[in-house]
């Protein structure tokens, strides 16, 4: 444990690993939320780009960083990581009680339609985008061409973002994201996959 270091007794390792242990918790956190929008950005839908690039990270001390809500394809979005010492990270973790399961890092999203893009609401079909018959040109990113799902037949009178068909033969509908892609994701364990990673791989660095 803790090979490469060069610690001349069992204090010194102590007091190594007091100052290295909180900041790789930080940090591993922070990494963990970049991940998880990294996720979000693949998984949801993509016509603009614009929901893609709208997430945003709240820090624990109120720091934040934001996509800048552009058109285009998802550009990753990155958390400041100060060179946080062994005390003001763990000052941190006390004041933001990391270590006692609550959250720190708050992911949102503050597009004006985070509602319809997560199948949340329903809405006339007029509403959605319908395909290549009115829009030729199709999804906007190279994310939504990869994903693009059209079927021969228009939306239901109402319906939410995802689902597609059962209207008008005449017509057509499409989608970027499959239907509940976000719920999906939130009961699918990928959060809790990511945090684990990326906890591991800092706390690793600290014991190799």
């Amino acid at each position: 444990m803790a090979r490469g270091k060069g610690f001349g007794k069992l204090s010194d390792l102590a007091k190594e690993l007091d100052r290295d242990i909180p900041s790789a918790l930080l940090i591993g956190a922070i990494r963990s939320a970049e991940q998880t929008v990294s996720q979000l950005q693949k998984e949801g839908p993509s016509w603009t780009g614009r929901f893609s690039n709208s997430w945003q990270i709240e820090g624990p001390q109120g720091q934040g960083v934001a996509g800048r809500g552009q058109e285009g394809d998802p550009v990753p979005i990155k958390f400041m990581q100060a060179p946080f010492t062994g005390r003001q990270a763990t000052q941190t973790l006390i004041r933001t009680t990391l270590l006692k399961d609550k959250v720190v890092f708050t992911i949102s999203n503050f597009s004006g339609y985070v509602a319809e893009a997560t199948d949340r609401v329903l809405q006339p079909k007029e509403f959605y985008p319908k395909g290549w018959e009115i829009s030729p040109e199709g999804p906007k990113t190279r994310q939504g061409k990869a994903n693009f799902f059209p079927v021969d037949s228009g939306r239901k009178k109402q319906s939410v973002r995802g689902d597609i068909g059962g209207g008008d033969k005449r017509s057509m509908s499409s989608r970027t994201a499959p239907q509940d892609w976000f719920s999906t994701f939130q009961r699918g364990g990928k959060v809790d996959k990511t945090v684990k990673i990326e906890m591991d791989n800092a706390l690793r660095k600290v014991f190799k």
